[in-house]
């Protein structure tokens, strides 16, 4: 009896499964070690097959594996599509630890080491600014010295992170904004500040005809009205800001090279501008992607716009960044890996089926599943939508989502990677917490202190706090929306793409476990599809394996 090891590499995960006359013996799973078909990722899965031999006391005999090929996924920073703003500059806004309340527009005023008075202008109202590297209490005693020497100190900013110890300080509730670039502000000849209380937002900066008067701006200049009212757009919805404006327009700054693609058909085109379309077009209309004069060919490449896919949902314009996510599928795949990995192991390796099929023969193990089932193989960085006879493999997976929540929430991949796959709560203090639903309770472990006021998920050593700038429902609705955005899309343009009308999905691979993840695709088809979650082995001796290991179980399986 020959023991044949599946092997499937994977960009993010390694899975092998032991199979002996069609029974399943064990099955594991790691980290893909560097990229997917490097040399250091199939000595990983020589690890794991190893590993599983000592555990299950047996000896594989055959080994099997794919084509590899590998899917960058990278977050791209575009340059900003909106206007130029003039000699207007946005020194900051929104940031989470502003203290008092309250609106000013005047000209600086570096705090340094003069006598209290010396220098400081007496008939204006002034903006004092902290250099970086003076501490809150000493900030807060020049503050305090200097009025009392009668100067008119309207706000206070602050180049570190200590504004709510400086405003703690003074009396009178000053408006204080930390986290500002001090050498800019001090540049600036005016500069305005606003801060305003807990569930207001901006009067003042959101108002360009306010802003313009504030700054003394000549109304009749179309210009200068055009750039204020460019700016004051961009503060919307916030609740705090510090405008500055420059004593002379700068100079036309070097525009950055923007990314661009290739796509058949189309032509030439600003990644921005074909973030739109992609979704609609087939799998492969993209040729090649590049930055200036450096390209490179793809088989595929999906891209989603996060400022234009959450904003949506959150309707908060600019509170998203101008970040594309981007996810390239290379042509080139790793035509050695069956030989190496048969030189590691010492085994005969064959390749006798394509990852799609493969993952095709796996699913349809699946108590239920249907002979014409068209099967949705979800990795980190592709989907392939594998129908009878025909399959699509799509660029951008469960990795591109990850990216997205990431950068959405300003948090590691490695959190976001938990904080993506459902729903959260809202840890109100010790055990107590609110739901997405509006469900108010206890948890059944207590949340860490520093969780107090934060979402937090389940995560691999308890809970996972991740967030405290959104509400529980707001957070659901941008997750459902980038979830929509970045799998449900690509997801729809393979279905097209494959040409085949499916009665049944099912879906497999390690995104395939998030809990939301059936509805979100069952919403992008028809009515009447039934869209279910792949159980892996259901229906062979020895099984199942759950959603994973699709892949791997039908090289096992498949004939050689």
């Amino acid at each position: 009896m020959t023991v044949i090891a599946g092997v499937d590499v994977g960009n993010a995960t390694t899975e092998v499964v032991l199979v002996a006359s069609g029974k399943i013996l064990g099955a594991g799973r790691v980290p893909t070690r560097g990229r997917k078909g490097s040399p250091g990722s199939l000595r990983g899965a020589t690890a794991l097959v190893r590993r599983l031999e000592r555990q299950l006391g047996l000896t594989v005999g055959e080994a099997r594996i794919a084509l590899l090929r590998a899917v960058d996924t990278a977050v791209v920073t575009v340059p900003d599509t909106a206007g130029p703003t003039g000699r207007l500059r946005v020194l900051a806004a929104g940031v989470p630890t502003p203290g008092g309340t309250g609106v000013c527009v005047g000209p600086p005023f570096r705090l340094g080491d003069a006598a209290p008075g010396d220098a400081a202008p007496r008939d204006v109202e002034v903006v004092a600014i902290v250099p970086a590297g003076l501490r809150y209490e000493a900030a807060a005693a020049r503050v305090r010295a200097l009025l009392a020497a009668g100067t008119r100190i309207g706000a206070v900013l602050v180049a570190g992170d200590e504004g709510v110890l400086v405003a703690n300080r003074l009396a009178g509730g000053l408006p204080v904004i930390d986290q500002v670039d001090a050498d800019a502000a001090a540049a600036c000849r005016l500069l305005a500040v606003e801060v305003r209380p807990p569930g207001h937002t901006l009067r003042v900066l959101a108002d360009p005809v306010a802003l313009g008067a504030r700054f003394g701006l000549d109304p009749l200049d179309d210009a200068e009205a055009g750039d204020t009212a460019a700016l004051s757009r961009m503060l919307a919805d916030q609740a705090n800001a510090v405008v500055g404006l420059l004593p002379e327009a700068p100079g036309v700054p070097e525009t950055p090279a923007e990314p661009w693609v290739l796509a058949a058909g189309e032509g030439r085109l600003t990644l921005r501008a074909a973030c739109p379309r992609l979704a609609g077009w087939p799998v492969g209309a993209i040729q090649a992607y590049g930055t200036g004069a450096v390209a490179s060919e793809v088989d595929d490449l999906f891209a989603v716009d996060l400022a234009a896919a959450a904003e949506a949902a959150t309707a908060r314009p600019g509170s998203t960044g101008r970040a594309v996510l981007v996810a390239s599928l290379s042509r080139t795949g790793d035509e050695d890996a069956a030989s190496v990995l048969g030189e590691l192991l010492g085994v005969p390796v064959h390749g006798p089926v394509s990852e799609p099929a493969a993952a095709r023969l796996g699913a349809l193990t699946t108590p239920g599943g249907r002979d014409d089932a068209v099967v949705v193989d979800l990795g980190a960085g592709t989907i392939d939508v594998i129908g009878s006879g025909r399959s699509v493999v799509a660029a951008g997976g469960g990795e591109l989502l990850t990216a997205a929540v990431a950068e959405m929430l300003g948090i590691p991949r490695a959190s976001a990677d938990w904080v993506k796959r459902g729903p959260c709560v809202r840890v109100d203090g010790g055990q107590r917490f609110e739901g997405e639903d509006g469900r108010r309770g206890f948890l059944d472990v207590p949340a860490p202190a520093s969780a107090a006021g934060m979402l937090a998920v389940e995560g691999p050593g308890g809970w996972l706090p991740f967030d405290r700038h959104h509400g529980p429902g707001e957070w659901r609705a941008i997750r459902l929306r980038l979830k929509q955005a970045v799998l449900a899309a690509n997801f729809r343009r393979a279905v097209r793409t494959l040409g085949q009308d499916p009665a049944q999905v099912l879906v497999v691979g390690g995104p395939a476990g998030d809990e939301e993840l059936l509805g979100v695709l069952a919403r992008s088809l028809p009515d009447g599809v039934a869209v279910g979650r792949g159980d892996v082995g259901g229906t062979c001796p020895g099984g199942p394996l759950g959603h994973r290991y699709a892949v791997a179980l039908g090289l096992a399986l498949a004939a050689p």
